[in-house]
């Protein structure tokens, strides 16, 4: 087994917001807990699992990530473990704890708070049963591929605008959106341009209603954008699942039954 590691700033970690600890079943379990948590215990860890290398534990945090930590020497590092053969036993753990986050953040997802904020986008003839509403950032390249995407179909969208802080123009493209009169124009011309809106005063609505989907986003545990709730109309407005960044093979899944 060989191992990839990379610098940690220790001191990142409380940067970080998360949910809710997965309760170990055992006193075991609960004794290499409170171990592990021991060595960073300003940083919010959901899971404690044993890790393939002997001493070390694996940490799982609310944003998806995994690091591991050896209680016992008290080294803790970031990096990915593989196979012989290559395999990323790190990447294979991550898919399925995003899969839990996923599970987590549908059963918490309220159509009224997904939609109390978000401005409605209509592409086409707009959708006849599901919805989408996205948590978008104007200088995220993945969001611009899924909004293009949604131009050439028939779909209702919601949108809600989560900048970035990594993305100096996100916050600013964002408030200026929210400020025009033609929210869908003025997402495309941003979009293509990666310019100001030069034109475009950002008014105090837009800022409130930018600070509400902020903080909507951080209460979802948002991490990166671009993130999609799907709504169906039919069924009361259900929020029937969560799609990460540019699936677009997902997307499509419910765009083909909107058209049945």
């Amino acid at each position: 087994m060989k191992l990839k590691l990379t610098t940690f700033l220790g001191s990142s970690l409380a940067l970080f917001s998360f949910l809710n600890a997965t309760e170990p079943t055992t006193l075991i379990e609960q004794q290499e807990e409170a171990l592990v948590k021991g060595i960073i215990p300003s940083t919010k860890i959901d899971k404690v699992e044993r890790a393939e290398i002997d001493g070390f534990y694996k940490a799982y945090l609310g944003n998806g990530n995994i690091f591991y930590i050896n209680p016992f020497k008290r080294v803790l590092f970031i990096g990915e473990l593989y196979t012989a053969t290559g395999e990323s036993l790190t990447a294979n753990d991550a898919s399925k704890w995003q899969a839990e986050l996923n599970e987590k953040a549908l059963k918490d997802a309220n159509a009224t708070e997904l939609l109390q904020n978000a401005k409605r986008v209509v592409y086409g003839s707009g959708s006849k049963r599901y919805d989408f509403v996205i948590f978008t950032d104007p200088e995220c390249p993945f969001c611009a591929k899924v909004e293009e995407f949604f131009e050439k179909q028939n779909v209702n969208v919601y949108v809600n605008f989560f900048p970035l802080s990594f993305h100096q123009n996100a916050k600013k493209w964002s408030g200026q959106i929210l400020s025009s009169k033609d929210i869908k124009l003025a997402m495309k011309q941003i979009r293509t341009t990666q310019k100001n809106l030069n034109d475009v005063s950002i008014s105090k609505e837009a800022e409130n209603t930018l600070k509400a989907t902020i903080a909507l986003g951080e209460k979802l545990n948002i991490t990166g954008t671009p993130k999609l709730f799907v709504i169906d109309k039919i069924e009361q407005n259900k929020v029937v699942a969560v799609i990460d960044g540019a699936n677009f093979e997902r997307i499509n899944e419910f765009l083909v039954k909107d058209k049945e």
